[in-house]
């Protein structure tokens, strides 16, 4: 079955770059930062505690005041006080808030200072020792102000109880402080209800003469108003009674003579028609009830009859007809005669009725106007009685308010008292020695883990195989640090505290893999050979180079156990060194650089003619040869291509050893001509910029970038993630770094397991 190859991470961010919160990430990163944290609060708690040792000593004295919003009222309750602070307890908050204040002010403090010369004291003041001699004292408001920083006023919840706190280095003066201030602010307040009440009561007497003189004055004129209006004879009601009376009469009496008017006028009227017409035919009431004018018309008829009888037998010639016509034309002169009469005597009454009218029109108005003026004399006279009995009730109220200020003011009566008086401290309050060592114990283990941090952001090496990961590099594997027991052909031993010592006499670290065949190392190594032959699953991948991003990453050494490695598993492998600046392969197997790659290159040697075998069965060296003056020139060259076209052909594997590209750029000459590279890289000392200019400049030249190798790990140090790795025993079991040693979460090339078996050619023999 064939694996696909694996395939190189995309870019992942860097763990300082904004990655989600990983506790086991933040626990790796504290304990990798474990020293700094613990220097850091071992110097913050050495700090605070030699500061707070050398602090002097405070002692707090403690008064208890109480506030009584209801002191004892002798006068009774009605009996108010006009220096009364509170009327209700529950909606007084902001009072007792106000009292607090009032404790700790200036004015309380200056009392206090100038009572007890504290002015004057060189101790309250602060002065040393040696210079009081010279002292002459300071300023109240100064020592005033001093002393306000040294009051803590703590009311009690839920009660009307103050507590007056007052520090100072000593428990003597404390005490007298805290009483000093107690009495202080009840004198205070006794003070300021008395000059609250005196104040009242000045104002009240001057208020009081104000009002009395207010008071006559209206009395006064209430009563010149009653003499000058003749009040005191008959009241202004009655008088308005009387106006009132006349005006209802007056009224009636001219409505009579109206009506009255009216009546004649109908009658005048009549007559007139009746005279204007023949005085038989009038039938008006008015003429017919008249008793001449009713004997005249009696008469008029009488003979009116009498004519008319002997107008049948007589002639109208006749004298008596004659006669008759003289005497009923008599009596109808008579008759208008009478109605004329009439007529003026109506006539006559009607101009009475008339000027009783008149009359009684003016007197009406008269008396409408006499109404007026008692009016008007009545809201004169009210204002005036009202003005008087106002003046009056004012006087009274003031006069009562003024007594009674002047009996409260006689009374000490104040709205807080004494519960405790201090007594003298026997500990100091301050400094609180294991508080703040404590405090600034975990003060600097933040500091410290802050610092942890801001050194690990900071810190822009690589540390672990997900830095390298972030930068797109597949990590193929990781060398465990070559000790001095593997070095010498002893086991390998892993430990907390283990020290990496110097190779001894006649040990080789290159050559560990082949001398020690069952190590970590050559474990490590056969792993990077398989995930190396899981890149080239699918394409031909027989030779590659070796470079590091810098200078002692140890990249010749990772090329050398690479290459033996490879030579165990049966495949004919050629090591050549092109690092043609500072050369070492030739030294690991002791070789001369007489002969080797610059020879090839400039054509004095074949490629068979300078290749040399080693100890390591399957193995060949092909060293650098003479130093070159121009050696990125000659890897430039056709002889260089056709070096690596003849060892192709030649071997099953080709290794090219080549210098750090950040220092020069032959490994970037290389890169493109061969299959592959692979990057040495050493935790703890390449930094993550050059490994990503690195990276970046191969992949500027086209280069396959087959991934990172991590070179000389200490496999008991924590943080790295690189997983546990199992080594063999002398008896042939799995074995691991004890517990502590490494830890992770098993990663593909060097984090996983690696386990025994046999070397079947590029068949994989250890599970990455």
């Amino acid at each position: 079955m064939t694996t696909a190859p694996p395939q190189a991470p995309p870019p992942q961010p860097l763990p300082d770059e904004g990655a989600p919160l990983d506790l086991r990430a933040l626990f790796e990163t504290l304990w990798g930062q474990k020293w700094v944290i613990l220097a850091v609060a071992a110097a913050v708690a050495t700090a605070v505690t030699f500061y707070t040792l050398r602090q002097p000593r405070i002692y707090a004295a403690t008064a208890v005041l109480e506030y009584d919003p209801n002191p004892p009222r002798p006068l009774g309750r009605e009996v108010e006080d006009v220096a009364m602070p509170v009327s209700n307890f529950w909606l007084t908050r902001e009072f007792y808030e106000t009292q607090n204040r009032v404790i700790s002010s200036r004015t309380v403090a200056e009392r206090v200072v100038r009572k007890l010369g504290l002015h004057h004291d060189p101790g309250f003041v602060g002065v040393p020792e040696d210079e009081r001699d010279d002292f002459e004292g300071v300023a109240v408001e100064e020592a005033a102000q001093a002393l306000q920083g040294r009051i803590t006023v703590e009311p009690i919840k839920d009660t009307r109880l103050v507590h007056i706190k007052v520090e100072d280095r000593d428990p003597e003066r404390a005490t007298l402080l805290a009483n000093a201030i107690a009495d202080a602010y009840i004198e205070k307040t006794l003070e300021d209800r008395l000059g609250s009440t005196v104040s009242a009561l000045e104002w009240l007497s001057n208020q009081l003469d104000n009002l009395k003189r207010q008071l006559e004055t209206s009395e006064l004129a209430l009563h010149e108003f009653k003499r000058e209006n003749d009040v005191l004879s008959v009241s202004l009601e009655d008088r308005q009674n009387i106006v009132a009376n006349d005006i209802q009469r007056y009224s009636e009496s001219l409505t009579e003579a109206r009506t009255r008017g009216v009546e004649l006028r109908s009658r005048l009227a009549a007559l007139r028609a009746a005279n204007a017409e023949d005085p038989m035919s009038v039938n008006a009431a008015v003429v017919t009830q008249d008793p001449g004018v009713s004997a005249l018309r009696a008469s008029y008829r009488t003979k009116s009859a009498e004519r008319e009888a002997l107008a049948t037998r007589y002639g109208a010639e006749h004298p008596r007809m004659q006669a008759l016509d003289q005497e009923l034309e008599s009596i109808r002169t008579q008759m208008r005669e009478a109605i004329d009469g009439l007529i003026g005597s109506v006539e006559n009454e009607l101009g009475e009725v008339e000027r009783t009218q008149g009359g009684l029109r003016d007197l009406l108005e008269q008396t409408h106007q006499a109404g007026l003026e008692l009016n008007l004399q009545s809201i004169q006279y009210s204002r005036l009685q009202r003005e008087t009995e106002n003046n009056a009730k004012l006087y009274e109220l003031v006069l009562q308010r003024t007594t009674e200020t002047d009996l409260t003011r006689m009374l000490e009566v104040a709205f807080v008292r004494m519960v405790d008086r201090a007594v003298e401290p026997k500990v100091p309050v301050k400094p609180r020695v294991q508080l703040n060592i404590a405090v600034g114990l975990l003060a600097g283990l933040l500091l410290g883990v802050g610092a942890g941090f801001l050194r690990t952001r900071l810190d822009r090496r690589v540390r672990s195989a997900e830095d390298v990961e972030a930068l797109g590099l597949t990590v193929l594997g990781l060398l465990p640090a070559i000790g001095d027991g593997e070095a010498r052909g002893g086991p390998v031993r892993y430990g907390r505290r283990r020290r990496r010592q110097p190779v001894a006499e006649g040990g080789n670290k290159d050559l560990v893999v082949h001398t020690h065949p069952m190590s970590a190392v050559a474990e490590s190594c056969r792993t990077i050979r398989t995930n190396l032959t899981f890149m080239g699953a699918g394409k031909s991948l027989r030779t590659l180079v070796v470079t590091s991003p810098g200078p002692r990453d140890g990249k010749t050494t990772v090329a050398l156990s690479l290459a033996i490695a490879m030579a165990q598993s049966g495949k004919r492998t050629l090591i050549v060194d092109t690092d043609l600046r500072r050369p070492r392969v030739h030294r690991t197997f002791g070789l001369s650089l007489s002969v080797g790659a610059t020879s090839v290159l400039v054509g004095e040697k074949h490629l068979e003619e300078a290749v040399q075998e080693t100890e390591v069965p399957g193995l060949f060296v092909l060293p650098c040869g003479p130093i070159p003056p121009n050696p990125s020139e000659l890897l430039h060259s056709d002889g260089f291509r056709q070096l690596i076209e003849r060892a192709c052909a030649t071997f099953d594997r080709v290794i090219f050893d080549s210098p750090p590209i950040g220092a020069v750029t032959d490994p970037a000459v290389i890169a493109p001509q061969v299959d592959g590279v692979l990057v040495v890289l050493k935790p703890d000392k390449t930094m993550r910029d050059s490994l990503a200019a690195a990276v970046r400049q191969l992949g500027d030249v086209g280069a396959n970038v087959l991934g990172a190798v991590l070179n000389d790990v200490d496999l008991s140090r924590r943080g790295y993630g690189y997983g546990y790795y199992y080594y063999y025993g002398k008896d042939g079991d799995y074995r691991s770094p004890p517990e502590g040693g490494s830890s992770g979460n098993g990663h593909a090339g060097g984090r996983g397991s690696s386990s025994r078996g046999r070397d079947d050619g590029d068949e994989p023999r250890a599970s990455a």
